[in-house]
């Protein structure tokens, strides 16, 4: 989720960690090393692998996950690691209606469950819907903080498996999503649209709104 505060902001964060590291093993004898470029070289990149070596501990295990959950660091890395519950209307009933079937409704609604596994370097998601007739995996995934409302919002390109597909449907598609993350009283919800290549050649390519909330979850 490291694009949240952008590379620039990431390499200062870096950049901070190794100085405070090398400032800490070396600051009673900060004046010899000043005085001998080749010391102070072995010793900075002594603190830099040590301040990479943190990023990877913190940023990269079950550590994460939980630090997104402190009050100031989730206004900067929202807490989504876990499971969620799914909602998706589609205007799959609309592309029926159009094609004579009215006896269809205009937005068909299906639900089911995502796990989410974030960390400060990469994001994926797994989806599989309740009836199990489809399941999904993300292929590129971003964090990022909307330029001009200052928004969170998780945009992610995924690919779906259909391994029974009804005769107007494919056993394989890729989709995206654009996804606004919410974080009011200290529950973190998400909502927004989708669109996938599903039929295309056929004009039955789908879109839609889909939202995300936690299981059990109540708002305060």
């Amino acid at each position: 989720m490291y694009q949240v505060i952008g590379i620039k902001n990431t390499a200062l964060a870096f950049l901070a960690v190794t100085l405070v590291i090398f400032a800490s093993l070396h600051y009673d004898d900060l004046t010899i090393l000043l005085t001998q470029p080749t010391k102070l070289f072995r010793a900075l990149s002594s603190a830099s692998s040590l301040a990479g070596l943190f990023f990877l501990i913190i940023g990269e295990s079950f550590i994460f996950p939980w630090i997104c959950k402190l009050p100031i660091v989730r206004t900067f890395f929202p807490p989504i690691d876990g499971m969620w519950r799914v909602s998706i209307q589609s205007n799959w009933g609309a592309i029926q209606r159009l094609k004579g079937h009215l006896d269809v409704e205009d937005k068909i609604h299906k639900q089911g469950t995502v796990k989410i596994s974030a960390s400060f370097f990469r994001v994926r998601m797994k989806f599989e819907v309740d009836d199990r007739y489809s399941k999904s995996s993300t292929v590129f995934v971003s964090v990022n903080r909307h330029w001009q409302h200052g928004s969170i919002e998780l945009n992610y390109i995924y690919e779906n498996i259909t391994s029974n597909p009804v005769s107007s449907d494919s056993s394989r598609h890729n989709g995206a999503a654009r996804v606004e993350v919410r974080d009011e009283g200290g529950v973190v919800s998400m909502e927004g649209v989708y669109f996938t290549d599903r039929c295309w050649n056929q004009g039955l390519n789908t879109a839609g709104y889909i939202s995300f909330e936690r299981p059990g979850q109540s708002r305060s």
